[in-house]
């Protein structure tokens, strides 16, 4: 009996093993990483039934230059309040980096919640996207951002007190709501950063908000919010908010 309760144990053991979600594990590592360091509303990876698994990733076309157009889908962000799609251009990589146009290298289309069928860019999207990314030209790396090739979404630091501030900056009671936060990226010299999130409430309602977090000299943070008027279609608040904080 014993033996048997052991044997049950180390299966029960491997199943849980065999669904715990240890980063992205499919071909394209690079595009994962432009993705995750370009787009909000992102987890960093998507759902099958009750696990979270890889999102979709799947390469459109590639440029004479070697710039890739990729499509990128997870099923919805925490919460399960929205769902969209990804179109966003890379501009190279190597075994370590990627280089993107940052604000400019992707754009974004709503999608139905847990649909199985997508709706795709249209060409006018398409080539929008192209043009401002310099499709079929030389590479500017002048223009690029760089960042490290990831398989995961960073942690957030300071977390507990990027929470706290959140939580006095929207007056939500303890216990009352769910708060999901995640890190986009840091700014040249990683003297800044941008986390992005959702705050839901009840069924009805959800407070999508981005964050800019700045680290002060004397080891504190200075958190500054905004919450975009349309969480599919919030680029150009970005950008200013961005500007606003002297973002580089």
């Amino acid at each position: 009996m014993k033996k048997t309760l052991l044997i049950i144990a180390i299966a029960l053991l491997i199943v849980l093993a065999s669904c715990t979600y240890n980063g992205y594990s499919g071909n394209y590592s690079d595009l994962y990483s432009v993705a995750i360091n370009s787009v909000l509303w992102l987890n960093g990876h998507s759902w099958v039934a009750d696990y979270e698994c890889d999102p979709q990733i799947e390469v459109i076309e590639e440029d004479k230059y070697g710039r890739i157009m990729f499509t990128y889908y997870e099923k919805y962000y925490s919460g399960a309040g929205i769902s969209f799609s990804a179109l966003i251009i890379c501009q190279s990589s190597n075994e370590d980096k990627v280089f993107y146009y940052e604000d400019i290298n992707y754009i974004v289309k709503e999608q139905v919640l847990y649909s199985q069928n997508l709706e795709n860019f249209n060409e006018e999207e398409i080539e929008q996207l192209k043009t401002v990314n310099d499709w079929n030209k030389e590479i500017d790396y002048d223009k690029c951002v760089v960042k490290e090739i990831t398989k995961s979404k960073p942690k957030i630091l300071h977390e507990k007190e990027i929470e706290d501030q959140i939580i006095d900056e929207f007056n939500v009671v303890n216990g009352e709501y769910s708060l999901f936060m995640d890190f986009l990226t840091n700014n040249l010299d990683n003297s800044k950063y941008i986390i992005y999130g959702n705050i839901k409430k009840d069924k009805a309602e959800s407070i999508y908000f981005i964050g800019l977090v700045e680290n002060e000299k004397d080891y504190s943070i200075k958190l500054n919010i905004i919450v975009p008027l349309n969480v599919y279609d919030y680029k150009t608040e970005f950008v200013e908010f961005k500007k606003l904080n002297n973002w580089y």
